[in-house]
């Protein structure tokens, strides 16, 4: 996990309605004393970088810094709205701050507002925006009403080490150990050609990315026809990609690291903090024959990797090089990651209208290097999109574009023809 100040999860609420800056500023100290992560410090061993501890300070006030926008001839609230949240993105944020959540209003008016959200990314993840966004919406809303509210007490984030160092002990997990060890004998991550060789040294500050849309009513077509096969839309992205991957390279047996919310135990669903974990996926489909078969796989693939997930540090223990690649620099891993829609996250309006600001397109966001991330996610209005990550240096944008868009043909021909036979390169 990197600890760069660049590191930053950052949101941006437009809220229009009545808003009380007390109220606010109030459920916003709330929330840092509900959340230990969010006053927790990281401390440590610089001379080799990896061992530490942490520091939970007691609770503190967050500062709020209130700002009245001004009206800019040309330029929409909307636009300003966009303008923040690209700003928001460029910040950075040290994992010393304490606490890790800073907090800007911006006010278009009485009734108009953005409120921005940032914190280190090393005290904060996806599933957890969703947490901090029901709490702030909670703990406002009772200042409001005087009607205490009903959020259950989050489970500390520290404890989540005794919980997992308890749970590495037990039957479960050496289960899970037995099956690891038997399903990735002989794996080799997924690779994807580059255009050029790459090299490291000379990339440049900042990865590049290219967005594909899938409008509202494909999407529900996408939905409805996995459902009927008991799939999810995540299986039929795995087995669409299944089908690029060899068409590209030839593979038949590939292996992609997939990003899980990393909460095995609900004891800390209520929890924010860092838990995300990187699950390997091996897909074996040389034996394959139809789509169907394919997406089947992929069902059963990705479902007995979560039932037997453990820490990639314990899974890193018995494949030591698992990530290592092929040392071919014309040719880089690739990962998937898969984000809910915000929608899933409920209770977190607290006035007339409080909804996420969202770019019309995602921007770099993988601080590891040198890998394409294929990543899923819902966004305000319906759509949803397919954001691919590489490096610009290395693979030419018109690559990408090119993969991008006989994925998303692979996922409409197997929503339309499940039982359609696959060619193969």
């Amino acid at each position: 996990m990197s600890r760069s100040p660049r590191h930053i999860v950052a949101l941006a609420l437009r809220i229009k309605g009545e808003l009380r800056v007390d109220a606010l500023r109030g459920a916003l100290d709330e929330v840092v004393e509900r959340q230990e992560a969010l006053r927790t410090r990281v401390h440590y061993d610089e001379a080799d970088g990896t061992r530490g501890f942490l520091e939970v300070l007691p609770a503190m006030p967050v500062p709020l810094a209130v700002h009245d926008i001004p009206e800019t001839p040309g330029r929409s609230r909307d636009d300003i709205a966009l303008d923040l949240l690209d700003a928001l993105n460029q910040e950075s944020m040290s994992y010393l701050d304490a606490p890790s959540l800073r907090a800007t209003l911006h006010r278009f008016d009485d009734h108009d507002a953005v409120l921005t959200l940032l914190s280190h990314h090393l005290f904060n993840d996806g599933w957890s925006v969703g947490v901090l966004r029901r709490e702030i919406a909670a703990c406002y809303r009772a200042r409001v009403t005087g009607v205490p509210h009903a959020l259950p007490t989050p489970r500390p984030y520290q404890e989540f080490a005794s919980w997992e160092e308890e749970f590495l002990r037990s039957e479960r997990a050496e289960s899970a150990r037995r099956y690891w060890k038997d399903k990735l004998a002989g794996a080799e991550m997924c690779t994807l050609p580059t255009d050029r060789p790459y090299d490291p040294a000379t990339h440049g500050p900042s990865s590049a990315v290219r967005n594909f849309t899938i409008d509202p009513g494909t999407l529900a077509k996408i939905t409805e026809s996995a459902a009927r096969h008991r799939c999810s839309v995540w299986h039929v992205f795995l087995a669409a990609y299944m089908v690029l991957v060899e068409k590209i390279s030839g593979q038949s047996d590939i292996t992609l690291l997939t990003v899980n919310s990393g909460r095995p135990s609900r004891d800390f669903y209520n929890t924010i903090g860092f838990f995300s974990n990187l699950v390997p996926v091996r897909l074996e489909f040389d034996d394959c024959t139809t789509f169907l078969d394919l997406m089947l796989r992929a069902r059963k693939a990705s479902t007995d990797a979560q039932q037997n997930q453990l820490p990639l540090e314990s899974i890193l223990e018995m494949y030591p090089h698992l990530l290592n690649g092929s040392g071919d620099p014309m040719a880089l891993p690739s990962g998937f990651n898969y984000i809910g829609s915000p929608a899933e996250h409920e209770d977190t309006g607290f006035t007339t209208s409080v909804e996420p600001v969202t770019a019309p397109e995602e921007q770099p966001a993988s601080f590891r290097r040198g890998v394409f991330i294929w990543t899923f996610l819902a966004v305000a209005g319906g759509d949803f999109r397919c954001v691919v990550e590489y490096e610009p240096e290395a693979v030419d944008a018109a690559t990408v574009d090119r993969w991008g868009a006989e994925f998303l043909d692979l996922v409409l021909a197997m929503t339309d023809r499940p039982d359609q036979v696959w060619n193969r390169r």
